[in-house]
C-alpha cells in the first residue's frame, strides 16, 4: 500500500473551503486485483461497496455484540450486485431485489459451506461487524451465492477495497474529525479530492439518529461491474441509478461512546 504525502493530507484537510478540491495520490491498496467473475446471472450493471463507519453503525441500533472490535474504524458491510438484467426486463424493482437478493432464485442451499482460509475468517471478524447473526454469512447467502463466485475470492476482493478507502485521506479526514459535526459537502469534497472523481452519486452517505444527534453511519460506493479490477481509479467509479443518501448538510461523525451494545 502506498502512503500518502503531507502536502496531500494539508490539501485534503481544507477541501471544505475548496470549491473544487485538487485530486491527491491515488490510494493504491486494491490495484492489480482480479476482475470478479460471476458464472451466473453476470448480467448487472454495478457493485454498491457498502463500507460502515464502525461506531455509527453499531449505535445507531444495528445491535453489534459484546465482542466487537474498536479498530478499525472503517468497516466492511458488503460488496452488492445490482439487478441482473434479466430481472429488470421481469419487472423486479430495486427495492424487491435489496430485500430479496439470492432468495428470489429457487434453489438457493442455505447450507452449503462458505469455504474461506483462516487468514481470511480472521481479517473478516477485524473488518466486519459483530452482530447476533453472521453478517458474514447473511452477505454470502443474499449477496453472493446466486453468482457462483468463489467465497474466498470474493471476500479477499471486498477486504482489499475496504483496505484502500480506510488507507486513503478521507479516512484520514473522517478520523480527525470524530466527535465532530461535519458537513455533507465537506465529506463529498474530500471523496472527490481524494479519488479524482465528479461524479454525482458515486459516494451515497448513510445516516441514522441517536439521542437526539444524527450520526454517520455507513459509506456507499458505486462501482461499475467490469471495474472492480481498476478500483478505485476514476473511472471505476459511476453514478448509483438509485438515490439512497439520508444524511442531512450537517452530522456528527461518533466515537465508541456509549459503547457497542
Amino acid at each position: 500500500m502506498t502512503g500518502v504525502t503531507l502536502a496531500a493530507l494539508l490539501t485534503l484537510g481544507l477541501a471544505a473551503c475548496a470549491p473544487r478540491p485538487a485530486p491527491s495520490p491515488l490510494p493504491q491498496a486494491a490495484r492489480g486485483l482480479p476482475a470478479l467473475q460471476p458464472s451466473a446471472h453476470g448480467d448487472f450493471g454495478h457493485y454498491t461497496l457498502a463500507l460502515t463507519w464502525q461506531p455509527g453503525f453499531c449505535i445507531g441500533g444495528s445491535g453489534c455484540l459484546a465482542d466487537q472490535p474498536k479498530a478499525p474504524l472503517i468497516g466492511l458491510h458488503g460488496l452488492w450486485a445490482s439487478r441482473p438484467r434479466k430481472l429488470i426486463d421481469q419487472g423486479v424493482t430495486p427495492p424487491q431485489w435489496w430485500a430479496a437478493g439470492c432468495d428470489i432464485y429457487p434453489g438457493q442451499d442455505k447450507d452449503a459451506p462458505i469455504v474461506l482460509t483462516d487468514g481470511t475468517r480472521r481479517a473478516l471478524g477485524q473488518a466486519v461487524a459483530h452482530l447476533p447473526d453472521d453478517l458474514v454469512t447473511h452477505e454470502y447467502r443474499k449477496h453472493v451465492q446466486c453468482f457462483g463466485m468463489p467465497a474466498e475470492t470474493f471476500f479477499r476482493t471486498a477486504l482489499a477495497m475496504r483496505a484502500t478507502i480506510a488507507d486513503s485521506p478521507m479516512a484520514t479526514y473522517l478520523r480527525a474529525h470524530i466527535g465532530q459535526d461535519i458537513t455533507h459537502d465537506a465529506l463529498l469534497g474530500v471523496f472527490r479530492g481524494t479519488f479524482g472523481t465528479d461524479v454525482d452519486r458515486a459516494l451515497q452517505i448513510r445516516c441514522e439518529t441517536d439521542r437526539g444527534r444524527t450520526i454517520l453511519t455507513q459509506l456507499w460506493f458505486t462501482i461499475r461491474t467490469g471495474a472492480v479490477a481498476s478500483f478505485p481509479r476514476p473511472e471505476s467509479f459511476m453514478r448509483s441509478p438509485e438515490p439512497q443518501d439520508n444524511c442531512p448538510a450537517r452530522f456528527t461523525v461518533p466515537d465508541w461512546s456509549p459503547v457497542a451494545r
